[in-house]
């Protein structure tokens, strides 16, 4: 009886919502909050089209690196990479991958900013040797992590670093906003590229390792 008193609609500013269409609502409202946010500070994103872009015309390698359900989605976005003909590699450690070249771009994804074993990694790289690009995705530019990209771009959404006490903490918690919105954010930037390259679905679907 008590989960299916939790799962009745509640009123929340003058509407009544279930739980799951109140967290929906929230995580709309950060992307809408991104769109404007991002389109306010578009020469950055422009920056990181054109840096991509660059790196498949001229067969550059792409190392990303992330932890937790941020790597997750910063796989997805490997995955579409490969769509448009990229070499692609998840840096973690525990793989063995090919060591960086200057001539590669590394892209960052790490909502704190401070998350450890990417602060290492990324240490590690940028000690070891400065790759053509440095791409950092974080809703903390200030960090160590926001600091070394040669572009930096800002998702705006509560992270783990962040506490909220209010009600909505549950409805997203953690870093729940800021990895839908960078989700949707590469996705994006993949429709730009695909565009930009004169790339079809069709091209997309013969690069599908399950197309028929």
């Amino acid at each position: 009886m008590a989960d299916e008193a939790k799962s009745e609609p509640q009123n929340v500013n003058g509407k009544t919502k279930r739980i799951l269409f109140q967290a929906m609502d929230l995580i709309m409202k950060n992307l809408k909050e991104n769109m404007e946010h991002l389109d306010l500070n578009f020469k950055y994103t422009q920056k990181f089209v054109n840096i991509v872009h660059d790196g498949l015309i001229n067969s550059r390698r792409f190392f990303l690196l992330a932890s937790g359900r941020s790597a997750f989605i910063l796989q997805c976005f490997a995955t579409r990479l490969v769509h448009l003909g990229a070499e692609v590699y998840m840096v973690t450690n525990l793989a063995s991958i090919p060591a960086i070249r200057k001539k590669d771009i590394l892209i960052v994804l790490s909502g704190s900013g401070t998350t450890s074993i990417v602060v290492s990694l990324l240490k590690n790289y940028v000690n070891t040797i400065k790759p053509h690009a440095i791409v950092c995705i974080t809703s903390h530019p200030e960090t160590m992590i926001g600091r070394v990209g040669d572009v930096t771009i800002k998702i705006l959404g509560r992270t783990k670093r962040e506490r909220d006490d209010t009600n909505h903490a549950a409805l997203t918690p953690e870093g729940t906003q800021f990895e839908a919105a960078a989700f949707m954010y590469l996705d994006a930037i993949i429709a730009e590229l695909a565009i930009k390259l004169g790339k079809t679905n069709e091209d997309l679907l013969k690069q599908h390792s399950n197309s028929t």
